[in-house]
């Protein structure tokens, strides 16, 4: 089936969830689904964050595991969406990945995390943010692979070595689900990408990440 969506270099994207499978092709390092989220769900997410800060944490092993310390704490309606919506990406995911666990983090982000453009050290993450600034990420094309690996003192100076062109820096919505290889995955270098900074802003998002475990 042909997705529907643009087809670039290293990366796909669509708005039909069939994208996720040209994750399959050995070109592709990231795939992005862009769909829209139930409306009421960022005001009942921006009152749950400030209420439940915990961040839930855990290796799941699939298919039998319990989420529901992940969304304690919400609304009925945003809590059975959330939940199913979780089980969902993860048996998507794990289906890619031929994965049996998956590490699983869910929750209230009030950081800058990981500040500098980077590559994950596994086969594949999963990232969606449910309210706020999703991930950042770069195109093979606008990466300096030989500067990946530099250290730098501050990550702004980092960032100017590795982004070769700032144009085209991509900034995943609310709502928009990232699914990339790592330097693990045999096929790949990996996506570059980082999470957007926020903490000067004040600004609060809630993100799902999920992730293979098995690559020991």
């Amino acid at each position: 089936m042909q997705v529907q969506g643009l087809e670039q270099a290293g990366w796909r994207s669509s708005s039909h969830v069939n994208v996720l499978e040209q994750l399959r092709r050995s070109e592709v390092s990231l795939v992005s689904w862009r769909r829209s989220l139930p409306p009421m769900l960022a005001e009942q997410l921006t009152t749950w964050d400030s209420r439940y800060p915990a961040e839930f944490d855990r290796i799941l092993s699939l298919p039998n595991y319990d989420l529901s310390a992940a969304t304690h704490g919400l609304p009925d309606s945003a809590r059975a969406w959330l939940t199913l919506d979780i089980a969902l990406l993860l048996a998507r995911l794990a289906g890619l990945a031929d994965a049996r666990q998956l590490r699983v983090s869910f929750g209230a982000v009030r950081a800058d995390q990981c500040p500098k453009y980077h590559v994950d050290y596994l086969r594949y993450r999963l990232i969606t943010t449910y309210l706020g600034p999703g991930t950042e990420w770069l195109p093979d094309s606008a990466v300096r692979q030989d500067a990946l690996d530099h250290s730098a003192e501050c990550p702004c100076d980092a960032n100017k070595e590795i982004v070769r062109d700032a144009r085209a820096v991509r900034h995943a919505v609310a709502g928009e689900v990232l699914v990339m290889k790592g330097g693990r995955h045999p096929s790949s270098r990996g996506a570059v990408h980082r999470s957007p900074p926020i903490e000067a802003s004040g600004r609060i998002r809630v993100v799902l990440i999920a992730s293979t475990v098995d690559d020991s």
